[in-house]
This record gives structure tokens, C-alpha cells and sequence, in this order.
């Protein structure tokens, strides 16, 4: 926990806003499931991978062994390195050769992306700004408004030619140019009072997609589009938006927010959501995960059992608690 704000986690969340009535996912027809032991752990989640107890790191597309060191946590990736960071500020940056530079913030890293030589940041205290490992200091700072609570589902900083989307605890998206760290556009996605980070930062296509807890925002040179809705995870293809409602419903939409299809399960409270080449996954809070077509017309739901801490899904694989699926071998007929 840290010191400062509040972290809420996803299935704190999710308790909070619907479960204080004891309404849960009852489906009608399930399929038994079984799961396979890991032998380890998720003792910690970031938006863009997952820290097991072993030290060994999942991220979206493979499972690493980096050796974090002890106290330290996964936040972000690219081809060459990662970041890892504990919560006092500590920031290192890790190969599969170990520790291969650092640096020490004034407050913890909780959303970075590196950029050559330089660290997009974000902190705990809501200051976000540039590291330049060159020169082992940093030539960018900035600080947006206090954030009193955040979902944990923190996005990281999204790179855009010479271009970065920076995103904040308190619902801003900050376009920054590397060049001249001169910022071309700020912008809120939602203004909520708490529990107003972005949580998802990516593009489709030219079109930027952006969401808080409370609200989807899309933005391209058509302008923006806004989808008011309490937001549980979004999950981009090629061509198409799902997101994965508080409410339990499944929308399937287009780069400018219209809808093309959409599926409620009643009082599901989604934990964790992915997609395959053809088919959507979303993994509710009491153990029922749900495997559908892309267009939402058909689906199956799978009985394993209630989800106590993380959960994340790296690879085909889905993990959580010391377990894991393969997902690949699951259909929604």
C-alpha cells in the first residue's frame, strides 16, 4: 500500500460499486474447467505486466525471468529492457543481464515508459516528467492536480512518433514533445473527484483511446467521442473497442465509440478481460469465466473457482492466484 493515496485494486473496486447488495453472476449452464498449479505466485500487477514471488515478470505477450531485485515491482516494458521500481522512489532499469541503470524519484514510480534515453514518468504524487539516463537527471517536470485515490490499473505513458501521451491520476492526458519538452496538448478524459486515473491508454488505427474508470473518450482529427460508462477493462484489436462494463455488459464498438454489438451478464463483475484472434475472454470476481465470439452472439461460461488477488493474462495464458488456463484451448461453443 502506499503511503500517500489510496490504491484500490480492481476487485476492490468492483466490490465497492456493486457488490454492496450481494448481487453476484449466477449463470445458468456452466462448463467444468480444470487449471494448472504454477508453483508461484502474482504477488503484484501493473497495466502492462504482472510480478510473480519468484521474481520472474509476465508481461502481455511472454513470461521473462529479470531477477527483480527484492522490494521491487514490474511496470513497464519494451524490446530492449524493463521497468521496475519499489515504493520508495527507486526506479531500476533490467535486462535479462540485471540491473543495467537507475534512478531515484522523490516519490514512487508507479507508470513509466522508456523512450531511448530518456524515461517518460509518472509518480505517486501525481508529478510526471522526463529522466534522461544520458546525462542521469531529469531535464522535464511537471505536476497535475492531487490524487486522493487511484485504481490500481494504472496506464503507462504511450510514445507517439516524437510524441508522448502522458497520462495522470487525476484523468489528464498531457501530449508532450521530446524534442523541445514543450507540451502540445492537454486534455481530460473524465473529471471525477477520486478513482480518476487513466486506467487504459492506447490507438487503433490514427484514433487515441483513452478511459478512467468513469468514462471511455476516443480522440482523431474527427474530434472526440466520449462513452459515459463505469469502465471494469478495455481491450483493443485491430479494428474494434471492447470494453468490459461495470455493469456487467460487454460492448463491442467501433474507433469512434458506436456501438456494433453488445452482451450484459447480469451482476458479472469483471476482474480481467483479453482477446484472441476470435474470441473474448472476461474472467468475473467469483470464478466464472466467460469465452465469446468477436461479435458477442454466441458464448460459454467456464466454472473454476472465486478469484482472491490478481489476475492477468500474459501469453494465451490466464493466471491468478497459483494457478493458470490456457486460454487457447477454451470455445464459447
Amino acid at each position: 500500500m502506499y503511503k500517500k493515496i489510496l490504491l484500490v485494486s480492481t476487485l476492490a473496486i468492483l466490490m465497492f460499486s456493486g457488490c454492496s447488495s450481494k448481487q453476484y453472476y449466477e449463470p445458468k449452464n456452466t462448463s467444468s474447467l480444470s487449471t494448472t498449479s504454477m508453483n508461484d505466485k502474482l504477488i503484484h500487477y501493473s497495466r502492462d505486466g504482472a510480478t510473480l514471488s519468484s521474481g520472474k515478470v509476465l508481461t502481455k505477450t511472454q513470461s521473462v525471468d529479470l531477477k527483480i531485485q527484492k522490494g521491487f515491482y514490474f511496470i513497464n516494458n519494451n524490446e530492449k529492457a524493463a521497468i521496475t521500481a519499489d515504493l520508495h522512489g527507486n526506479c531500476n532499469i533490467v535486462t535479462e543481464k540485471g540491473t543495467v541503470a537507475s534512478a531515484k524519484f522523490s516519490d514512487a514510480l508507479v507508470a513509466g515508459t522508456l523512450m531511448g534515453k530518456h524515461l517518460v514518468y509518472v509518480l505517486q504524487n501525481n508529478n510526471y516528467g522526463v529522466y534522461d539516463f544520458s546525462q542521469n537527471k531529469i531535464v522535464y517536470t511537471s505536476k497535475s492536480n492531487k490524487a486522493y485515490a487511484i485504481d490500481t490499473r494504472i496506464a503507462n505513458p504511450l510514445a507517439i512518433d516524437k510524441l508522448v501521451v502522458i497520462p495522470t491520476l487525476d484523468g489528464k492526458l498531457v501530449i508532450l514533445d521530446l524534442t523541445t519538452f514543450k507540451v502540445a496538448k492537454e486534455m481530460y478524459v473524465s473529471t471525477e473527484s477520486s478513482l480518476n486515473n487513466i486506467i487504459f491508454l492506447n490507438k487503433i488505427n490514427n484514433t487515441l483511446i483513452a478511459a478512467t474508470p468513469n468514462k471511455v473518450l476516443s480522440i482523431s482529427s474527427n474530434g472526440k467521442k466520449e462513452l459515459d460508462t463505469a469502465v471494469s477493462e478495455v481491450v483493443l484489436n485491430s479494428d474494434s473497442i471492447f470494453v468490459f462494463a461495470v455493469d456487467g455488459r460487454i460492448l463491442k464498438l467501433t474507433e469512434a465509440l458506436s456501438i456494433v454489438a453488445e452482451k450484459k451478464f447480469k451482476f458479472a463483475h469483471f476482474s480481467v478481460a483479453a482477446l484472441t484472434e476470435d474470441k473474448v475472454f472476461a474472467l468475473d470476481k467469483q470464478g466464472f469465466l466467460i469465452v465469446a465470439n468477436q461479435s458477442l452472439s454466441k458464448h460459454k461460461v467456464y466454472e473454476i473457482s472465486e478469484v482472491e488477488t490478481y489476475a492477468f493474462v500474459s501469453n494465451g495464458q490466464l493466471y491468478f492466484d497459483n494457478e493458470s488456463i490456457d486460454l487457447n484451448k477454451l470455445s464459447y461453443e
